[in-house]
């Protein structure tokens, strides 16, 4: 898995491992992750768990490439090193399980980080298992190819959602049992315990319609659409919420990363500034674990996400949710619990969404009306 600074991730992560502790006595688990002291912070506090460095972080593999290529006739062997230094974590384990999202696609431009361990598991006779996952779709046939070339060596692999199933049953991988479930995320259960004293440190005004806005700060990179116009979309939805209808937004970043293309706590800060701090509108300072995060949808009156894991948090608590989407996951799951035919109610693609607000933003972005600090204005400029 990538990490906990994502909180889906996180959650579908625990969710996991809670689950099959409950099958399994003797069991552990050593997690491969890109950031493993921030992870133990937020991890279970389990003796049966460990976090590993990751040595496929773009970090270390654009280290070890450039490295590599000081020496001419290492760098055609580049891949082949990293396979097996990948291999050092796979030793001990039995089952090397990658946790679910839709990291096998094209979208985010790492599908070799992530078939190459894979591809070290099995070298050394591993039982692999994809959980969780949405697959697809790729956008050439390489990838196609060398996923499909890859996944043939699993012994098991689960979609969350059915048009992911119909895709991989499309590849006739003869070998391979394939089931349908749900995203693991949907069982993780949430920490009520400190859920009254985190409403009362945000102030969390009683008698008013709460609703839950999870804006992705990277969503305009994978959908190859208009910051600008995305940021005036999400601005104007604020305002009608809370001047039309008088509801008090609670914004919620989902997704902490070390870079601010996917930093949602940058997205929502820019907003709460441009808004002027206004008191109908709450933003989630403080980081707080999967389990904190679940409680506090659990509270909300209704939840407009564009992170899946944050919709999920609200859908597995029967709390009425709208999700701005990007890829086949969100309209897999949701067409999965609601049905196809209605999808509309439910949920929209971002560029159908903000294409309408294209030459309004542009108008009022270069007529210097949008007021954010420098280090704002050369990201939104970008």
């Amino acid at each position: 898995m990538t990490g906990f600074r994502n909180k889906g991730c996180e959650a579908a992560t625990k969710a996991i491992i809670n689950e099959i502790t409950k099958l399994l006595n003797n069991v552990e688990f050593k997690v491969l992750t890109e950031d493993p002291v921030y992870d133990a912070l937020w991890a279970p506090k389990a003796k049966n768990v460990s976090f590993l460095l990751n040595p496929f972080t773009k970090r270390y593999f654009f280290r070890d490439l450039v490295l590599s290529l000081r020496w001419s006739w290492l760098w055609r062997l580049n891949g082949q090193l990293q396979i097996v230094k990948s291999m050092v974590p796979f030793q001990q384990p039995g089952v090397v399980l990658s946790t679910g999202g839709d990291i096998f696609s094209s979208t985010y431009g790492d599908l070799p980080k992530h078939l190459i361990q894979l591809q070290a598991a099995k070298t050394l006779g591993k039982f692999i298992i994809l959980l969780g996952h949405s697959i697809g779709p790729f956008e050439n046939h390489s990838q196609y190819k060398a996923f499909v070339k890859t996944v043939r060596q699993a012994q098991l692999v689960t979609v969350r959602e059915s048009l992911s199933l119909k895709y991989l049953e499309n590849m006739k991988l003869e070998n391979v049992r394939i089931e349908l479930t749900a995203d693991p995320a949907f069982c993780l259960e949430p920490d009520m315990r400190s859920v009254d004293k985190v409403f009362k440190i945000y102030d969390i005004p009683e008698g008013k319609i709460l609703v839950g806005l999870a804006p992705s700060q990277g969503i305009v990179y994978y959908s190859r659409t208009s910051y600008q116009s995305h940021f005036n979309a999400l601005r104007k939805l604020i305002v009608f919420l809370t001047e039309k209808l008088g509801c008090h937004v609670m914004l919620i970043p989902h997704v902490h990363d070390t870079t601010v293309e996917n930093d949602d706590r940058v997205l929502c800060e820019m907003l709460y500034r441009m808004l002027g701090f206004p008191k109908n509108v709450t933003m989630l300072s403080l980081t707080h674990s999967a389990e904190e995060i679940r409680a506090i949808v659990g509270r909300l009156d209704f939840m407009i996400a564009e992170r899946m894991h944050a919709a999920i948090a609200g859908l597995s608590q029967n709390v009425p949710t709208f999700v701005i989407g990007y890829s086949v996951k969100a309209e897999g799951i949701l067409g999965d619990i609601f049905g196809f035919d209605s999808l509309e109610n439910y949920m929209i693609s971002v560029k159908k969404w903000i294409i309408k607000n294209w030459r309004n933003a542009s108008v009022v972005f270069w007529r210097g009306e949008v007021k954010l600090p420098n280090t704002y204005q050369k990201l939104f400029q970008r």
